[in-house]
């Protein structure tokens, strides 16, 4: 009688550890960077995402990808500190920006096109996902100041 009851628990139990919290429930600040004033986020792949990109871009040459990226994240935020950008650094893979007066802005880092990231944001509108090549073009793009 006890199997029985063991079968449908475990069932239960699976299920709900596979579903993603929903954004706005208790869990979700558990994943979710929130962002509701002008800053950059600075994105570093860690886990399970820096695993797959390890798989997607091959293990022989990730080592020095993994270098290049992080030498120019830190380029990068020299140039931005410099202008005086508030900077926060995270490895969450969900970003949520709040727009005054407007729905939040959710971005969901786990996909595939994301690796190493910049995101400015002035504080209103759509953040400005910035090439980390070009950070004084994707600054005076953000509107930033």
């Amino acid at each position: 009688m006890f199997r029985l009851f063991l079968i449908p628990l475990s069932a239960i139990l699976l299920a709900s550890c596979s579903q993603a919290p929903s954004p706005g429930s208790a869990a979700d600040s558990l994943y979710t960077f929130t962002v509701d004033k002008p800053c950059a986020v600075i994105f570093r792949p860690t886990g399970d995402k820096l695993r797959a990109l390890k798989a997607a871009f091959g293990e022989k040459s990730f080592s020095g990808l993994m270098e290049v990226n992080n030498s120019t994240l830190i380029a990068d935020s020299q140039f931005l500190a410099s202008r005086g950008v508030k900077i926060f650094s995270t490895s969450l893979t969900h970003l949520k920006f709040v727009q005054p007066l407007g729905e939040p802005l959710f971005i969901n880092l786990n996909h595939e096109k994301y690796a190493w990231e910049i995101f400015l944001y002035q504080g209103a509108g759509d953040p400005v996902k910035a090439d980390l090549t070009d950070i004084e073009g994707a600054y005076r793009e953000s509107g930033l100041k």
